[in-house]
C-alpha cells in the first residue's frame, strides 16, 4: 500500500527518542521534528539526523501543524505531553510507562477518546514476530487451556545503559526501576496474552546497583481474571542474559528463549519443535528494527490499517499492575485489583 508522506514530532531526543527517530528515518514514509530541551543533545541530533527542524518545547514546535507524535519523554512527563496532544487534535504514541502514578491518567485517557483520536503506547515486543507467533498458537488452542506463565527476564543492565545512574532509570518519580521500567514488558505480553490480572503480590529490592534510589530486582506473582497464573522473576545485574517465558496449557508448552520459540506436549524433555525469529541477526540490531515495524504500523494506522500496538487502556491496565505489585512488598500482602 502507498502511504504519503508524514509530519512525526519526536518529544525527547534521549537514548528512547533515538530509536524511534532511526526508526521513522527508516521507514521513508516521515519528515521528523525534533522536541528537546536540552541544548546538548538537541544540537547532537541536529548534527546527525538533519530533522526538519529541532525545537527547544512543544509550543515552539506546533502539535497541531503534524499528523504524529511519538512521546519520548521521561514517563513522569506523559500526562500532560498527551492532554497537549489531545488538545491539538494530534495522533499519538506514547512511550512505557504510561505514566508513575495514576493521577490524571483517566481524564487524559478520557480526554483521547473524546477526542476520537488514535493513541498507542510502545509496547515494542507488540510487533515483534515471535510473540505474534506465540499469542496465534495459544489462541489456536496449540497447548490447549492456558493456565501458566513463568517468566525470568535478567541481564546485567548498566552493560547496555552504562550512564543508568544519570538517567530517569535512577530515580522513581521518574520511572524507573525493575518494576515500572523492565517489568512493564512483562506484564505487557501477560496482558495481552492472559488476560485482566485481578490479584498481585511482589517483593523486590535494589541488591546489587549502585547510585539509583530505584529497585533492581523483583519477584511477582499475578492471577488472572480466567484463573490461570503467572510468575515473574527479573534482575538487573547478572551476568548472563536470560530473557525466558514458557506458557503451560492443559496440552502442553510453550517456551520462548529470546527469540526462539518451541513447543512440546510429552514428557521425552525435549522439545518437539522449535524455531529462532532472529536467527543470523545481531540482537541490537534486531531490537531497533522492531522500532521500524513500529513506526511502520503506526503510520499504517494513520491510513487506516489495523495495528496490534498497545492501546491506552491496556497500559492503564498495566500501569494498575505495576504500582499495586509496589504497593503488596509495602503493606506485606497480596492486592485485589479493581
Amino acid at each position: 500500500m502507498t502511504s504519503q508522506m508524514r509530519s512525526v514530532l519526536i518529544i525527547g531526543a534521549g537514548g528512547i527518542g533515538r530509536r524511534h527517530i532511526i526508526g521513522y528515518r527508516q521507514t521513508g514514509r516521515a519528515r521528523l521534528t525534533i522536541v528537546e530541551p536540552d541544548r546538548a543533545k538537541r544540537d547532537a541530533i541536529v548534527s546527525e539526523f538533519a530533522p526538519e527542524a529541532a525545537c527547544a518545547d512543544l509550543a515552539q514546535a506546533d502539535p497541531a501543524a503534524h499528523d504524529l507524535a511519538v512521546i519520548c519523554a521521561p514517563a513522569n512527563h506523559h500526562v500532560p505531553l498527551m492532554r497537549a496532544c489531545a488538545e491539538a487534535g494530534l495522533p499519538f504514541l506514547v512511550e512505557k510507562p504510561l505514566a508513575v502514578t495514576e493521577d490524571g491518567v483517566d481524564e487524559v485517557i478520557a480526554e483521547v477518546e473524546r477526542a476520537n483520536l488514535l493513541a498507542r503506547v510502545g509496547y515494542i515486543r507488540r510487533i515483534a514476530p515471535e510473540i505474534i507467533n506465540l499469542r496465534k498458537q495459544i489462541d489456536e488452542g496449540k497447548i490447549g487451556t492456558l493456565k501458566l506463565a513463568y517468566l525470568n527476564s535478567s541481564q546485567e543492565f548498566p552493560k547496555y545503559r552504562p550512564d543508568f545512574q544519570r538517567t530517569y532509570y535512577a530515580r522513581p518519580e521518574m520511572g524507573g526501576g525493575a518494576i515500572l521500567d523492565a517489568a512493564s514488558h512483562s506484564f505487557d505480553m501477560l496482558i495481552s496474552i492472559m488476560g485482566r490480572p485481578v490479584t498481585v503480590g511482589a517483593m523486590y529490592d535494589r541488591l546489587a546497583l549502585e547510585g539509583t534510589e530505584t529497585e533492581d530486582t523483583c519477584l511477582v506473582s499475578i492471577r488472572f481474571e480466567s484463573g490461570a497464573m503467572a510468575n515473574l522473576t527479573i534482575n538487573q545485574f547478572q551476568k548472563r542474559n536470560v530473557a525466558n517465558a514458557e506458557f503451560i496449557g492443559t496440552k502442553g508448552n510453550l517456551k520462548l528463549d529470546h527469540a526462539r520459540l518451541s513447543f512440546a506436549d510429552d514428557d521425552s524433555g525435549h522439545w518437539s519443535e522449535s524455531r529462532d525469529f532472529m536467527e543470523g541477526m545481531v540482537p541490537m540490531e534486531a531490537h531497533q528494527a522492531r522500532f521500524t515495524l513500529q513506526a511502520e504500523a503506526m503510520l499504517d494506522a494513520l491510513d487506516g490499517v489495523a495495528d496490534p500496538l498497545a492501546t491506552l487502556q491496556d497500559a492503564r491496565v498495566n500501569l494498575g499492575l505495576a504500582l499495586a505489585a509496589k504497593r503488596s512488598w509495602i503493606e506485606r500482602r497480596f492486592i485485589e485489583l479493581e
